[in-house]
């Protein structure tokens, strides 16, 4: 395996495309055939830059930040799954990319796979890095799981997420909601959570609930092939938030080709972002598969 050296590392460029559903704020590097990245939750350009830079090494990498989030303007009628499936096959369009490859992390696996369902005829391949496929490999206790549940239904009123609103904005307060995301939701992120929490939008906060509503419910069927599309699965055998097992067995289960990276660090998200460096160091088979 050659080494990938920090030579030739793209710029990144930030554009705005107006599409059907949504004016979509998007990461571009590169100047290969393109990648579409799905982004895992709450997630900005700015959060990843450097691993869209890494893909953009080899590929012409696309971040998007979700309708709602960031600089993405909310969908009418309020965030669903179904619309973002659609938006990536609107982005691949608007890019002039008749085929594409997908790459999903975390929470971003489940659209990036409901995607695969909807446009794998246009897709050449797949990289599921950490991906969450089914609500079974939640490495969360029965009673933070119903804990949780709870907490969507109690905010499904308007009035309740007004006052949850008050709450992000007051920096006495704030912090309790991020203990609550780390502690009960087992939520990972090298971002300032406290400072993002702050900065949340009303549609912001939408997009959260209803993604967090989406993978507590998520089942296997939903997300399911067969897939003939090839596919790169990495994970860590340690991740805290999600079972590597049952997630590697849906993965076998559901591609017919899948080639395997498999990681021992005990994080699921890195504790700090790595740079383009690091990625060449530890994710070099991600741009030579």
């Amino acid at each position: 395996m050659s080494d990938i050296t920090e030579t030739g590392v793209p710029p990144l460029d930030v554009r705005q495309y107006d599409l059907p559903l949504t004016s979509l704020r998007v990461g571009v590097a590169g100047s290969g055939p393109p990648v579409i990245m799905v982004p895992a939750t709450i997630s900005l350009i700015e959060d990843w830059s450097t691993l869209i830079q890494f893909i953009g090494q080899k590929y012409t990498a696309h971040f998007f930040e979700l309708p709602g989030h960031g600089g993405s303007t909310p969908f009418e009628g309020g965030y669903s799954a179904a619309k973002v499936t659609q938006t990536i096959g609107d982005l691949a369009d608007a890019i002039g990319a008749e085929r594409f490859s997908l790459l999903g992390f975390s929470f971003g696996g489940l659209l990036t796979l409901k995607a695969l369902q909807q446009h794998e005829d246009r897709i050449d391949r797949v990289v599921l890095f950490s991906p969450f496929v089914t609500n079974k490999a939640l490495r969360h206790s029965p009673a933070k799981l119903a804990l949780l549940k709870s907490t969507i239904v109690a905010l499904r009123p308007e009035l309740a997420r007004r006052g949850m609103m008050s709450v992000l904005k007051n920096p006495a307060t704030v912090s309790i909601i991020d203990w609550y995301m780390r502690f009960v939701g087992k939520f990972e992120t090298a971002a300032d959570l406290s400072v993002r929490l702050s900065g949340f939008s009303s549609s912001t906060l939408d997009v959260l609930l209803a993604q967090v509503e989406h993978i507590l419910s998520a089942k296997e069927e939903d997300v399911a092939g067969p897939f003939a599309t090839p596919c790169l699965f990495g994970m860590s055998v340690h991740d805290p938030m999600l079972d590597f097992n049952i997630t590697t067995q849906f993965v076998n289960e559901h591609f017919a080709n899948v080639h395997e990276v498999r990681w021992d660090w005990p994080y699921h998200a890195a504790p700090k972002p790595p740079s383009v460096a690091d990625y060449n160091r530890d994710f070099a088979e991600l741009l030579q598969w």
